[in-house]
């Protein structure tokens, strides 16, 4: 764990992701372990916040509703659902879609921040149909402001402009 934390020190300082860290998150995504202790270790730092704006509750977005949510992305094949995606119920399948949804966010900020911008521009633009799919306004905004960030790092200030006002537009709807 204090290996952990010095990585995430030095990127918070640097803003370079070392190879090291981008190795220790990309295990992190495929062992529910790993990531909690990523997670704790962001937290303790007070920089447990990739996207943009406070903490989500993912219980305070759910509605219900008749149906059941389509899967139209593979799920990691280590994901330890305890029956088949199809045979969960609305609510859990929502969940589920939304930490896949939180899973992809960091993956973009990881190839953007590893300055694969192109890369982080197509899995936001997966980001804004996985948030549009399960119809959270928020999700969809911070996707929008993902492309802002890669258009700031491209220097394109026309297009940052275009997305930031996506994303209000968007939290506004």
């Amino acid at each position: 764990m204090a290996q952990l934390e010095q990585m995430l020190n030095d990127l918070l300082s640097t803003g370079q992701l070392s190879p090291e860290l981008a190795a220790a998150v990309q295990a992190a995504l495929t062992d529910p372990r790993k990531l909690d202790e990523v997670l704790a270790a962001l937290q303790a730092m007070g920089a447990d916040q990739i996207g943009d704006g406070p903490p989500l509750n993912i219980e305070n977005y759910y509605r219900d509703g008749s149906g059941k949510y389509d899967l139209k992305w593979p799920l990691p094949a280590h994901l330890p659902l305890p029956i088949p995606y199809g045979e969960l119920d609305r609510k859990t399948q929502f969940f589920v879609l939304f930490q896949e949804w939180s899973r992809r966010e960091m993956e973009a900020m990881m190839a953007l921040n590893g300055g694969d911008a192109d890369g982080a521009a197509k899995i936001f633009d997966e980001c804004v149909e996985r948030a549009k799919q399960i119809d959270v306004k928020e999700l969809v905004a911070r996707s929008y402001k993902g492309h802002a960030r890669v258009a700031q790092r491209r220097g394109d200030l026309a297009a940052e402009r275009k997305w930031t006002e996506k994303a209000a537009a968007a939290r506004g709807a």
